[in-house]
């Protein structure tokens, strides 16, 4: 475990973790998230980023893209469906854009209570519907953490039933994928995660959820056929409750037929490889990089 490693450890268990049976107020983790997306660095001046305003048919979004950049990367940025921006992931974004050598679009989807589920799910089919017209499936992407690696999955789903191709490979960064929290780590884990209580994460999901049921496929891609989706790469910490989202998610997709490659860390917060402060999250980017390198075709 890295010094960067226990220090963020430290940061987010005493400063950031809330107490049990904390309410979530949304506004407030808004401006939260936002205020430390004012504090980031803007990209590399080799990576260059740009905004891409909405259309009629399109949510907004951030387009990063390096001079040698030969796929594309559609990310869904993580924040519970209910926070989170383009700004907020434009690090990573910019970093993967590097590593992987290619465009990566950050995708801006509406988020809840305002825009509750389905419509994340309809703006993440939008751009995959959108990117097929000028890119190969065999140089496509698709990337989320957390509750954007659900919303990835949800968008392979959704482009699944309108017999889309299916893209390269998909990028999950502590996925979560099982909006009923039903995973036996959201309990043996609930000490040992540094970021969230195992209160927290269905109260979120009531948020975006509004009554619909928590096991839907598309709310939920763990309980979804995974038949036909394209290879999978997720990373996971050991000591997070998410973790068996990422585990029942593997051992799903195996049994579906689907290659699908586990790696799971020691030491590291829930989503760390959007944590560019870590030297573990840029060694996870490079991994990424090198999946990409070999599934495009």
């Amino acid at each position: 475990m890295s010094f960067q490693a226990i220090a963020v450890n430290f940061y987010l268990r005493h400063f950031f973790k809330p107490a049990p049976n904390t309410p979530i107020h949304v506004e407030r983790a808004r401006e939260r998230m936002n205020a430390l997306a004012a504090k980031q660095l803007p990209p590399p001046a080799d990576i260059h980023c740009t905004p891409l305003e909405a259309t009629d048919t399109l949510c907004a979004a951030e387009m990063f893209v390096t001079d040698s950049s030969d796929a594309t990367i559609l990310y869904f940025h993580g924040g519970g469906y209910f926070f989170g921006t383009v700004a907020t992931h434009r690090p990573v974004c910019a970093y993967l854009s590097r590593t992987a050598k290619a465009r990566v679009i950050s995708v801006d989807y509406r988020l809840a209570p305002e825009h509750p589920y389905p419509e994340a799910i309809q703006d993440a089919l939008a751009w995959y519907t959108h990117l097929l017209k000028t890119t190969a499936p065999g140089k496509l992407f698709v990337a989320g953490d957390s509750a954007g690696a659900g919303l990835a999955l949800a968008c392979l789903l959704s482009a699944r039933t309108q017999q889309l191709p299916m893209p390269a490979g998909a990028l999950l960064f502590s996925p979560w994928v099982d909006l009923s929290c039903s995973g036996q780590s959201m309990q043996t884990m609930a000490q040992a995660d540094v970021m969230f209580n195992p209160d927290s994460l269905p109260k979120a999901a009531q948020i975006y959820l509004q009554g619909r049921d928590a096991t839907d496929p598309l709310a939920s891609p763990l309980f979804a056929d995974l038949t036909g989706l394209p290879p999978l790469l997720i990373f996971a910490s050991n000591t997070e409750v998410l973790l068996d989202d990422a585990r029942r998610l593997h051992d799903k997709a195996i049994a579906a037929g689907v290659q699908s490659r586990l790696e799971l860390r020691s030491g590291v917060p829930h989503a760390w490889p959007t944590m560019l402060i870590l030297p573990e999250a840029r060694a996870c980017l490079r991994e990424t990089g090198q999946f990409v390198a070999a599934q495009k075709k």
